[in-house]
């Protein structure tokens, strides 16, 4: 097994590439219109706590990765089954967001080129670095978390004259059920996603580093959704923003700057392209390291080839169209990921207290 160890800072710089990473241009779920925003704060909010008992997990199975906690818990045969579970979903997750990036360029920037070829470069890209290891990812998210960050400052500043804020009224016209349906989908996707990153926890630094790393990369990626959600909400309005597939670039294209500053959409879609690029990679290297744990193999380099062209050709067939994708993503999805992200968890987390306190009892010495 790697025991590849990559400083905070870095792990913190994967998770919110990881989180914003199709959620940018795609946007959340929308069905509360111009209270979408309220929908993020709530979602994050709900997400903290979950953060936290991922990271209990970790002090309770210290240089451990989720499938390692599931096979010690659960035993060989169950722990297997739920791990084979979670390569799956890994899997599953890095196809559609190789999909979001296949029909971004189908739909606006290579219209004749077919999608396959786009969605090709970035998995092999991604099969890459993850053959390279997790310090290249790390080192590799904290560079393009830089120009992510810098790319979204420049653009908000240079929306603000575009912004109608009557669009923001009236705040909950719609009432709470449309918010609290809109919680539901922004908290599976985006930010309870980053259950996959527990297929990664060999990589952090130390025990009891966990609750950092997680909260820290899910507030973070929280302001950056809100803000970005925010302005392509007064830029656009609420009508058009929940008929748009990629409502950022969109409100991005809107921006001019006199007869000088134009087209700058473009920086949006390299943004676009580094959060998918690194959110990708993460899925493949843990689908990887559940085949290496299950099969007992020697390294998980041996299969990341294989994995990357399996993730490549799902996304090629996954969806028929455009709107099969969409529809999926906020109506389906947060039903499908759900069990994945909280209630695989939860059982695991009550299971190894229970398991861990019988241990304990059991080691101290009789009267």
């Amino acid at each position: 097994m790697s025991k590849e160890i990559i400083p905070g800072g870095q792990s913190i710089s994967i998770i919110i590439m990881f989180i914003i990473g199709s959620s940018l241009f795609m946007g959340t779920s929308g069905e509360s219109g111009n209270s979408s925003w309220i929908a993020i704060i709530l979602a994050v909010l709900l997400a903290i706590p979950l953060m936290l008992i991922y990271a209990r997990l970790h002090t309770l199975f210290p240089g451990e990765n989720l499938f390692d906690m599931l096979i010690s818990v659960f035993g060989r045969v169950i722990g297997r089954v739920f791990s084979c579970l979670y390569i799956w979903y890994t899997l599953h997750l890095g196809s559609l967001v190789l999909r979001n990036f296949g029909e971004f360029s189908k739909t606006v920037v290579l219209t004749s080129t077919p999608m396959l070829a786009p969605m090709l470069i970035i998995g092999l890209l991604c099969i890459w670095v993850v053959n390279a290891g997790m310090e290249v990812v790390g080192r590799s998210s904290k560079f393009l978390l830089l120009f992510t960050f810098t790319v979204i400052v420049v653009v908000q500043l240079l929306s603000v004259p575009k912004y109608d804020y009557q669009h923001l009224k009236p705040l909950l016209h719609s009432g709470w059920g449309p918010v609290f349906s809109d919680v539901a989908g922004s908290f599976t996707f985006p930010f309870a996603e980053i259950v996959v990153f527990l297929g990664a926890f060999t990589v952090l630094p130390r025990k009891g580093s966990a609750a950092r790393v997680l909260i820290s990369g899910v507030v973070i990626a929280g302001v950056i959704i809100i803000g970005v959600s925010v302005r392509n909400l007064l830029v656009l309005g609420p009508e058009i923003l929940s008929s748009l597939y990629f409502p950022s670039y969109v409100a991005v294209s809107r921006i001019n700057v006199g007869d000088f500053l134009t087209r700058i959409e473009g920086s949006s879609a390299i943004v676009f392209i580094a959060s998918l690029f690194i959110k990708t990679s993460l899925c493949l290297y843990v689908s990887c390291q559940g085949i290496t744990r299950v099969f007992n193999l020697e390294s998980y380099r041996s299969v990341v080839l294989q994995m990357g062209l399996i993730m490549v050709y799902m996304a090629d067939f996954i969806y028929k169209d455009i709107t099969q994708m969409q529809y999926f993503a906020y109506h389906i999805y947060k039903v499908y990921a759900l069990p994945f992200q909280l209630f695989i968890p939860l059982l695991l987390w009550i299971t190894a207290e229970i398991t861990v306190r019988r241990a304990g009892a059991r080691k101290e010495p009789s009267p």
